[in-house]
């Protein structure tokens, strides 16, 4: 399921209901003495929480006397703090088309010729091909998308996209999900690597190198791409390998990691399979950032215990991994 994104004004008034959920009597105030204003703007919200499929509504007497809380209204929030690049990006193309379908001639014929697009439509659509381009490439769709866009189909377009997202499978696989396959731990199911490095590139020079050294220099085995992978390798393919064939993940989370396609990815990837397994599998560390930043931008990882390299040497981290380590092996 994609999540349709709705304004901060009904985004706030979910968070009343929620909060609220127990007070029978809450709106029934809440809506009494509004002016003509703000009563519309009140009921456009909860209209479009309606809309969006996260409430039911029944209004009597002028207020809203019945309010159903809908699985995806509980969990809208925390979703749109965990999708993936890919959702972010298929979820704004979706919004900005709906916004110039609603300001453009409907009865217009779609198979005029490109040329007569307004230039909103022109810019969609461009932003669409990269959007194809980047991530399409193995969709089912991918063909049909192409046509339509030498063919400036701009509705036919909006129902491919429509369509891609409703396609969990293809969500899931770039998630990274389809990576994540957990058999039952065995005493000799040793993985290939001891820990996987993941990290935002441009932190290499200031801590991962170093990092890397203090950790190999006790003799653990560790997936770093930069040594890992070589010339003429898919280094996509490699590293959804590593991921899979590392014991633990050392994610050191710096400014530079938020909004990174890879590094969210693997994130994502470990995220599934520590819960699926119910297994210790990341940990985290914080470069240059604080505990509030990881709680603002991955609450998913808030709850996971963290260092910081404020606090700790790279030669102390890598001891610290090979106590963990160490525990690991003794439990098996």
């Amino acid at each position: 399921m994609l999540f349709e994104k709705v304004s901060p004004e009904a985004e706030a008034i979910l968070h009343e209901i929620i909060e609220c959920e127990k007070d029978s009597d809450h709106w029934r105030k809440r809506f009494e003495d509004l002016s003509i204003r703000d009563d519309a703007i009140l009921r456009g919200c909860f209209k479009e929480l309606k809309d969006a499929g996260l409430i039911n509504v029944q209004f009597a007497d002028n207020y809203p006397y019945r309010i159903i809380i809908l699985k995806d209204g509980y969990l809208y929030e925390g979703h749109f703090d965990d999708c993936s690049p890919f959702e972010k990006q298929l979820r704004e193309l979706l919004k900005r088309a709906d916004e110039i379908d609603n300001v453009s001639n409907t009865s217009r014929n779609e198979d005029i010729n490109a040329h007569s697009h307004t230039q909103a439509e022109e810019e969609w659509m461009n932003d669409v091909q990269i959007f194809k381009d980047k991530y399409l490439k193995d969709h089912s769709l991918c063909v049909n998308i192409e046509t339509n866009l030498i063919h400036g189909k701009f509705r036919k377009l909006i129902a491919c996209l429509r369509s891609i997202s409703k396609d969990k499978d293809f969500i899931s696989k770039m998630r990274g999900e389809e990576t994540v396959s957990v058999p039952a731990y065995k005493a000799k199911d040793i993985p290939e690597y001891d820990v996987f490095i993941s990290h935002a590139s441009k932190d290499k020079p200031d801590i991962i190198d170093e990092l890397y050294r203090s950790l190999n220099d006790l003799g653990v085995k560790i997936f770093y791409d930069k040594e890992v992978i070589e010339w003429g390798d898919d280094w996509k393919d490699r590293i959804l390998q590593g991921t899979n064939k590392s014991e633990f993940a050392i994610i050191v989370i710096s400014e530079n990691f938020f909004g990174r396609e890879w590094t969210e990815k693997e994130l994502n990837v470990f995220l599934n399979r520590q819960n699926k397994s119910g297994q210790k599998i990341i940990l985290p560390i914080l470069h240059n950032i604080t505990v509030k930043q990881l709680e603002e931008k991955y609450p998913s990882v808030a709850d996971i215990q963290t260092i910081s390299t404020k606090d700790y040497s790279c030669d102390k981290i890598a001891i610290l991994f090979a106590k963990q380590f160490i525990k690991r092996l003794k439990s098996i």
